[in-house]
C-alpha cells in the first residue's frame, strides 16, 4: 500500500482511494474490488445510488452511464485506467414485517425477507460491462414446506452491455434482464399494480439509443423467445422516452409497446394455491402456456420540482384475451392497471426522509389476483447511513361479489375454480428495514 505524504483534504473522486469521514486514509496499489457507485466516489447517505438500487428497467443504460462517469473521473485526475476489470459488488438485505386483515376480515401477519440481492458488475473497459444479480426467492413455500427450507437463490439478471456514449449514442445488451417496457417508479414498499401485470423478465437482445447528454431522447428495441407455445415464440417491442428539464425541475415521459404481455411475472404466476383458481400461465396445476399472445402498451411519466415529485403510469392490453385463456365475467379479459403517486422530500429528526401517497387501479384483472383499487402511503427515512427504514399503510378494494374470472386450465388436471370478488377491503401495514452496500 502507498500511504499519502500528508492527510489530504476531502475528495469527490480518487482512484484506488480508501475514504473515511470524507478523507483519504490510504491508497491501494492496483484496482480493488469496490462497493460504491463507482470507484473512489462517496455514495449517498441512504445508499440510493448503489448499483443494487438502480431501477430494474433500463438498468443497462444506468450502468453504462456509471461506467462513463468512472472513466471521466480517471481522466480528470490524470490517472491511467487499469488494464484489468474493475469489479463492483453491491447488495441489499431487507427484512419485512407485515400485519393486517384480508378481504374476509381475518387477521394476518408475517415476518419475511424482501428483495434481498447480491450484484456484481465487471467493467472490462470503457465500452464493455458484464453484470449479474443473485436474488432471494420470497415466494410462498407452498403447502407442507417449511418456510426456511424455501430459501432459494436464483439468477435474477445476467447480461453484457456494449456501448460508449462518448463515441456513439448506440448500445447493445444481451442476456437476462427486464425488458424495456414500462417504468414502474414508486417510493412504496409494495410493487405497483402496473408492475405486477406487465413487468417482464426475459433473455432479450436489446439495441438502443441514448442521448449523449443527460437531457434528451432514449430508445430501445428488443426481441426474445417467449414461454407461451401457441404460434411463434418470438416476442418483440420497444420503449421510447425523453428526459427533460423544465423551470427548476426535471422529468421523463415515455411510451412502450410489447407484442405479448403473457410473459409478465404477474401473468405467469398469480400466487394462487395449487388446485384452486387460475395460477398463471406458468402454473403446473392451474395454467397453460398454450395461449394466444396479446400485445400491450404502456404510458409513463414523472416530474420533480425541488422537494416535490409526481409519478403516473398506465398499462393496458391491446385487444382481449381469448375466453379460454383469460376471462372476466364470462368473456375475454382486457386487463389494465394504472398508478398515480405524489412525493415530498424533507428532513425528519435531522435525517433525510420522504412521504409519498398513491392511488392505483386495475380493470378486468380479477383472475390475476390483484385488487381493483389501492390507496397507500409510505414514510421513508434513512436513520443510519446506507439504510432505509420504511413504513407503509395499504388499503386494497376487491372486485365486487358479482364479478368472476378464470384462466387457462392445465392439461391432465381438474378445471380451475372461478375467482370471485368479495366486495371487501384489506388493510396491511408494512415495516421494511433495508441495509444496502
Amino acid at each position: 500500500m502507498k500511504l499519502p505524504n500528508k492527510h489530504p483534504g476531502p475528495l469527490e473522486f480518487y482512484p484506488t482511494a480508501l475514504i473515511a469521514d470524507h478523507q483519504v486514509v490510504t491508497y491501494i496499489a492496483g484496482t480493488p474490488v469496490i462497493s460504491s457507485p463507482y470507484l473512489g466516489a462517496r455514495p449517498a447517505f441512504d445508499g440510493s445510488d448503489y448499483i443494487v438500487n438502480i431501477s430494474s428497467i433500463n438498468r443497462d443504460i444506468r450502468l453504462m452511464e456509471q461506467r462513463r462517469n468512472l472513466y471521466k473521473a480517471y481522466r480528470a485526475v490524470g490517472y491511467v485506467p487499469p488494464d484489468v476489470p474493475v469489479i463492483a459488488v453491491s447488495g441489499k438485505v431487507i427484512p419485512v414485517l407485515s400485519a393486517g386483515s384480508n378481504y374476509f376480515n381475518q387477521l394476518t401477519n408475517n415476518i419475511d425477507l424482501g428483495a434481498d440481492e447480491l450484484d456484481i458488475a465487471a467493467i472490462a473497459n470503457k465500452s464493455v460491462e458484464a453484470y449479474m444479480a443473485i436474488a432471494y426467492n420470497s415466494a410462498s413455500p407452498g403447502v407442507g414446506v417449511q418456510r426456511v427450507a424455501k430459501s432459494g437463490l436464483s439468477l435474477n439478471m445476467g447480461f453484457v452491455n456494449f456501448g460508449n456514449p462518448d463515441k456513439s449514442p448506440l448500445y447493445l445488451t444481451a442476456g437476462q434482464i427486464y425488458v424495456p417496457f414500462g417504468r414502474y417508479s414508486t417510493s412504496m414498499v409494495s410493487p405497483t399494480l402496473p408492475t405486477v401485470i406487465s413487468r417482464t423478465l426475459a433473455r432479450p437482445l436489446i439495441v438502443g439509443y441514448k442521448s449523449e447528454e443527460k437531457i434528451g431522447p432514449l430508445f430501445a428495441a428488443y426481441i426474445f423467445s417467449a414461454d407461451t407455445t401457441l404460434g411463434s415464440n418470438a416476442v418483440g417491442g420497444f420503449n421510447a422516452a425523453y428526459i427533460f428539464s423544465i423551470l427548476k425541475g426535471s422529468g421523463e415521459i415515455g411510451a412502450s409497446f410489447i407484442s405479448s404481455m403473457n410473459n409478465a411475472y404477474g401473468m405467469q404466476y398469480t400466487a394462487a394455491m395449487p388446485n384452486t383458481t387460475f395460477g398463471g400461465f406458468g402454473s403446473l396445476t392451474n395454467g397453460s402456456e398454450n395461449v394466444k399472445k396479446i400485445p400491450a402498451v404502456d404510458v409513463h411519466g414523472n416530474v420533480s420540482f425541488g422537494r416535490y415529485s409526481l409519478t403516473a403510469e398506465w398499462v393496458s392490453a391491446i385487444g382481449r384475451f381469448r375466453t379460454q385463456d383469460l376471462s372476466y365475467n364470462g368473456v375475454g379479459a382486457l386487463p389494465q392497471a394504472g398508478q398515480v403517486e405524489a412525493g415530498l422530500t424533507f428532513r425528519s429528526f435531522d435525517k433525510p426522509a420522504t412521504l409519498s401517497v398513491g392511488y392505483q387501479w386495475s380493470t378486468e384483472s380479477l383472475a390475476l389476483n390483484i385488487p381493483q383499487q389501492r390507496v397507500n402511503a409510505v414514510y421513508n427515512i434513512s436513520i443510519w447511513k446506507d439504510t432505509l427504514e420504511s413504513l407503509e399503510y395499504r388499503h386494497d378494494f376487491d372486485y365486487g361479489t358479482s364479478q368472476y374470472a378464470n384462466g387457462a386450465n392445465a392439461p391432465l388436471f381438474p378445471p380451475n375454480a372461478n375467482s370471485i370478488g368479495t366486495g371487501g377491503g384489506a388493510d396491511t401495514v408494512l415495516l421494511q428495514l433495508g441495509v444496502f452496500f
